[in-house]
């Protein structure tokens, strides 16, 4: 994923110097003034077997995962993503761990979304709901898949 936004390139030299991604930072240069202008863009290129452990310990931090969330664990991502593949677009999402699929593929570029916050109604088990609509699968997700195919 390309990242030419000011704050995400912050965002992705974070991650990256915590090592939960693999990115690579256009260098920042110096201005002649004696300071250094930000960098302007990144690629991220993965998220590293320690990003995804991150994710999966957010995951687990939920607190209020309804008994259904907790049941459907089996789920991955990158599944969700497979499942979703041919899928009819915009797809609307309302499962809660769907939802959290689609955070993740988002958040990795995988997927262009969005995801609504949790709204004031509860469901029949008293949870916050929250729907998501997924407009497309990226290129960058698309590649991913390929890549999925080849193996």
């Amino acid at each position: 994923m390309h990242v030419t936004d000011a704050q995400d390139v912050r965002r992705v030299s974070v991650l990256k110097a915590t090592g939960l991604i693999e990115a690579a930072i256009d260098p920042a240069f110096d201005t002649g003034h004696g300071s250094y202008r930000l960098a302007q863009a990144a690629l991220v290129v993965c998220i590293t077997e320690e990003g995804h452990a991150e994710i999966e310990k957010l995951r687990g931090q939920g607190g209020a995962v309804s008994a259904s969330r907790k049941k459907k664990t089996s789920l991955e991502p990158l599944d969700y993503l497979r499942k979703i593949e041919r899928s009819a677009f915009p797809l609307r999402v309302e499962d809660p761990y769907e939802i959290s699929c689609i955070g993740v593929l988002k958040q990795a570029g995988f997927v262009d979304a969005a995801i609504s916050p949790e709204l004031a109604w509860k469901d029949t088990e008293g949870s916050p709901q929250e729907l998501a609509v997924i407009r497309r699968i990226t290129p960058f997700g698309r590649a991913q898949l390929a890549r999925g195919a080849t193996r």
